[in-house]
């Protein structure tokens, strides 16, 4: 089982690879988070994002008259969830159709948490202490390494539980109870 999850999430990796590579996912990925942060971002952060026409600046945020150039491009930030929907896709018991409204659906979690990163980024560079810092960080983290393994165990959980014997890992083998029922009567 262990083989044929590893064979199938590098399989579906790399033809997801090659599909982000060639199809213009990380273009369209950028242009979306880019107008997701420039029209939530003044309303909950009071920075404004510029977004320039053409280009591969992906912009600046401003306020007032600090600004804050925007070092991230959310087209590069794509890339993670490639591995997110080989992970789903490889997933044991999983059909071709629980699969892909799974994997579309980790895929928005994904995109609403590389956004909140985009949003929180001219807060973090504005006010440099330690919370900050430390938000930074974890943001980093979560949008690079954790969120996409988090949202795989969350989304199959049902599969991985039967898969892994969770639900019946305390339980005494059978024969035990009966043996033991015996032996106090």
């Amino acid at each position: 089982m262990k083989v044929r999850f590893a064979l199938g999430f590098l399989g579906a990796f790399t033809v997801l690879l090659v599909l982000w590579g060639t199809t213009g996912f990380a273009r369209g990925y950028r242009a979306a988070a880019l107008w997701g942060a420039r029209v939530l971002s003044p309303a909950l952060t009071g920075w404004w994002l510029e977004v320039p026409g053409s280009g591969d600046d992906p912009g600046t945020f401003r306020k007032g008259s600090q600004s804050i150039p925007l070092q991230i491009d959310p087209g590069f930030l794509s890339i993670a969830q490639v591995p997110l929907a080989a992970l789903i896709v490889a997933t044991p018991g999983l059909g071709v159709g629980q699969a892909v409204v799974r994997a579309l659906f980790g895929m928005g979690i994904f995109f609403l948490i590389h956004l909140a990163v985009l949003l929180l980024y001219p807060v973090v560079l504005a006010t440099p202490n330690l919370l900050t810092d430390t938000v930074g960080v974890f943001s980093g983290l979560l949008s690079f390494v954790l969120a996409p393994q988090l949202l795989w165990f969350v989304l199959t959980y049902d599969r991985l539980r039967a898969l892994w014997q969770l639900e019946g890992a305390r339980r005494a083998p059978q024969g035990h109870e009966e043996r033991g029922k015996r032996e106090r009567v």
